[in-house]
């Protein structure tokens, strides 16, 4: 696999001092730890969702359920996509993990990430032979910022799912404000008709497509996303996320 410049250095071990010596939940020293930025008493608030949860978006049911059809975060969605999977809950350590790769150039936080990735229980299973497609940015935004932070999460992936395969399918067509100010029925009418099919690239209708983006808060992003495949012809169309909540 041909990875980029900026990627393959993630995991050069010349590189390993340039990490940081602070654990980003804490702030304590990182010592005798398996991840880079998260001590071990930090661990343990790495919080990876497993069974029983919502079918819709991954978010866990704390006991049983009736239904796992949907739940709180996503009931007011109308999904394009199928099925939604999350790694791990937005909370703690993840957040500090996700922000410091998102707006601090963090690129570091790829390495732990990937650690956590490789033991999510059941994700190679759900991810299977899919197409791995990352959210856009913008081209402005990707500028300013050097990467986009969800197409290095792919191919953060790919090194865990080596089945999965990448495909940078969709464009940003419209330069939105962030999403973080807005309510739900606000960020869907930031999103509208964002999102496109790249020119030259071609939908096999048989093929699965996962969505991939860093976190899940009310699905407006990635299901906007999922309808630019279904309106360029994919059928199966699933999503996945590192965090959610």
């Amino acid at each position: 696999m041909n990875l980029p410049r900026i990627f393959r250095r993630l995991f050069d071990p010349v590189l390993e001092t340039a990490f940081p010596s602070q654990c980003a939940g804490c702030g304590e020293a990182v010592e005798e730890s398996r991840f880079s930025g998260i001590c071990r008493s930090c661990q343990p608030r790495l919080q990876l969702i497993e069974d029983p949860k919502c079918l819709t978006c991954g978010f866990p049911f704390f006991g049983d359920s009736e239904s796992h059809g949907h739940c709180m975060h996503c009931e007011h969605l109308q999904p394009a996509f199928g099925q939604g999977w999350s790694i791990a809950l937005f909370r703690g350590p993840l957040r500090e993990l996700i922000y410091a790769l998102k707006y601090k150039q963090g690129l570091w936080a790829l390495r732990d990430l990937r650690e956590l990735a490789a033991t999510a229980p059941g994700l190679a299973r759900f991810a299977g032979d899919a197409v791995l497609v990352p959210v856009p940015l913008h081209p402005r935004k990707q500028r300013e910022r050097g990467y986009n932070q969800s197409e290095l999460l792919v191919r953060m992936l790919l090194e865990t799912l080596p089945d999965c395969r990448f495909e940078d399918l969709l464009v940003r067509s419209v330069d939105t404000v962030s999403q973080t100010q807005f309510d739900r029925k606000q960020r869907i009418r930031n999103l509208k008709n964002a999102f496109s099919l790249r020119q030259k690239r071609a939908i096999d209708p048989a093929q699965r497509y996962i969505i991939v983006d860093d976190v899940f808060t009310t699905g407006s992003t990635v299901n906007a996303c999922a309808a630019a495949l279904r309106r360029a012809g994919a059928r199966s169309i699933d999503v996945l996320t590192i965090g959610h909540g």
